[in-house]
């Protein structure tokens, strides 16, 4: 195997350094070696990493470092990253995750087959020790009916596929902090060809305090809108997402979702799988039983996701 350029799409903004560096020695030291790591530093004042993508620019011919001279936003800078693409394979990590040595390999394994293909994952917290593994739906039709009735199952930092795919659906759109879903749920609308890796290739690092509540409800909110009206998709714009959560349903789901979070950051706030558990059967009640959002995750169960 090999030959094949693998170009892997790293923005990164203002991670913490030691995150940043384990992000790109991941993809360094992966066993597939026809890569080449585009790193985007959307921060032009971040000195800091400004100096280490130098740095590994200089150590290594495979990094390419391009910093934006203002801060785009992370739609833009990923478009700009699959317009700097050189290979015929697209792959992402986020600057504070970990993808495991064979990840790229095993996914390649199956590139001539499906059009995007992820991996299973670990949330790992601030230490890096695992508190959850999380697994999705693997074959093309299951991870489409998740997509469409439950929530987004290929999670954007474990992705790889072809360019292709990428200039089919015209990159990412600028719709809000949720391009990922977005732009799997146009890929479902076209047909593509889906696969999820069953094996644990990726490791999920949790930042409870790394986005503000603000931008998690109208993530998740903005997810649930899209999800709703994904056969008309592609027509669905900013505005729309807007005036559904100014409505009185849209408000008090952000109301629900808010209670969710809170509860969601202390059980996520483990520090190994261990806790995690005990902190589950603590606050997993609550959740379940006064959550709007707790009883959704229960009633999907009952329904087989």
């Amino acid at each position: 195997m090999g030959n094949r350029l693998v170009s892997v799409i790293m923005p990164c903004y203002r991670e913490p350094i030691n995150y940043f560096q384990s992000a790109i020695d991941s993809i360094l030291q992966q066993t597939y070696k026809d890569i080449e790591l585009i790193l985007l530093l959307d921060d032009p004042d971040n000195q800091e990493l400004k100096q280490k993508g130098m740095q590994y620019v200089k150590a290594d011919s495979r990094v390419r470092f391009f910093i934006n001279e203002r801060n785009l936003k992370l739609t833009a800078t990923l478009n700009k990253g699959i317009r700097l693409a050189e290979g015929d394979i697209i792959a992402r990590l986020d600057a504070d995750d970990i993808a495991l040595p064979s990840r790229i390999e095993k996914q390649m394994e199956f590139i001539d087959e499906y059009d995007l293909i992820s991996t299973n994952f670990a949330f790992i917290n601030s230490g890096g020790n695992i508190i959850r593994r999380r697994f999705f739906p693997t074959e093309d039709n299951s991870i489409k009916r998740y997509l469409k009735n439950v929530a987004d199952c290929m999670y954007h930092t474990t992705w790889l596929g072809k360019k292709n795919t990428f200039e089919v659906l015209n990159g990412y759109r600028e719709i809000g902090p949720f391009e990922d879903y977005d732009f799997l749920l146009r890929a479902v609308k076209k047909n593509l060809k889906l696969f999820n890796l069953s094996e644990v290739l990726t490791y999920y690092r949790i930042n409870t305090e790394g986005i503000s509540y603000n931008n998690r409800v109208r993530q998740h909110l903005g997810s649930e809108f899209i999800r709703k009206y994904a056969d008309q998709i592609d027509k669905i714009e900013v505005k729309d997402i807007d005036e559904y959560m100014l409505s009185p349903v849209g408000k008090k789901h952000a109301e629900e979702y808010i209670k969710f979070c809170s509860v969601k950051n202390k059980i996520y706030s483990a520090s190994n799988s261990s806790d995690y558990i005990k902190k589950l059967l603590f606050y997993g009640p609550y959740l379940l039983f006064f959550n709007y959002y707790g009883r959704k995750i229960l009633v999907n169960k009952m329904l087989g996701y």
